[in-house]
């Protein structure tokens, strides 16, 4: 049986003081057995040079790849609620368990040999404080995705919570929608100033202006709870109690167990 490995140097953990960004991953992994939205954790180990992850493979490859094999970059509105479904359960699982992502990308949404999404990466994720807000001035995250409270907390100007996630949430929405993140810049610098003075959805299409709402976070639909997501118009007719019943849109055409098609390849 083919597993997929995630390789941590330790020297670079300790280096970049990322110790804790390991343990959170790990502590989230160990959740996944109670969780159909995120890869399984099958061990964990260490040799002397690095730490490692064996998890479940999950053959279709990622949201980013699914999008670029389209001939416009973008999915359609039908494609787009079934993904954006399945995502808005694996985050809020992932707050049910008392974390917040950080870090959520077309990227780290793979789509596993029978079409459905698994959030990954957990290396951003923090543990939530008792009051639903965390401590920390890091801002974490991918400059197109990241949220402006956290972009705020380094300055100590804010706390945020869970609804950083639905921020990136709405942005990926948006993406697949639209075929770019809203805020995108070729300088990281323009993005985050345009993220900071900005709550425009710029041409998108009004019916869904406020469920991408990219606002303060007081505002921000999500807020009070994942039913003020569900319960938009735009999933009207979805089950989201048996959704993974539902047929994909995309369904992975592996030619073996080892079939790595829907992967780039990288040169270390």
């Amino acid at each position: 049986k083919i597993y997929a490995m995630k390789t941590l140097n330790k020297l670079y953990i300790l280096r970049c003081k990322e110790l804790s960004f390991y343990m959170q991953e790990r502590n989230v992994l160990k959740l996944s057995e109670h969780s159909t939205w995120f890869p399984k954790l099958l061990t964990s180990f260490q040799d002397s040079q690095n730490l490692y992850f064996v998890m479940e493979f999950a053959g279709g490859g990622d949201l980013l790849n699914l999008l670029g094999r389209q001939d416009n970059l973008v999915l359609t509105e039908e494609e787009t609620r079934f993904y954006m479904a399945e995502i808005i359960l694996a985050v809020n699982d992932l707050h049910k368990f008392g974390y917040t992502h950080r870090d959520i990308k077309p990227q780290n949404i793979l789509i596993d040999n029978d079409g459905h999404i698994k959030l990954a990466d957990f290396g951003s994720c923090i543990k939530l404080n008792n009051d639903g807000l965390v401590n920390s001035r890091v801002p974490v995250g991918t400059s197109d995705y990241i949220s402006p409270e956290v972009l705020q907390a380094q300055e100590g100007k804010t706390q945020y919570g869970a609804e950083c996630d639905w921020w990136s949430v709405g942005i990926l929405m948006y993406e697949l929608l639209q075929g770019d993140p809203p805020f995108y810049s070729d300088f990281t610098a323009t993005t985050y100033a345009q993220i900071m003075n900005s709550d425009v959805t710029r041409d998108l299409i009004e019916k869904y202006f406020k469920l991408i709402k990219l606002c303060d976070r007081e505002k921000r639909i999500g807020l009070n709870g994942v039913e003020e997501i569900q319960n938009h118009p735009f999933f009207n007719g979805i089950d989201w109690n048996n959704i993974r019943s539902i047929k994909p849109p995309f369904l992975p055409q592996l030619k073996s167990p080892e079939d790595t098609q829907y992967f780039e390849e990288y040169e270390n």
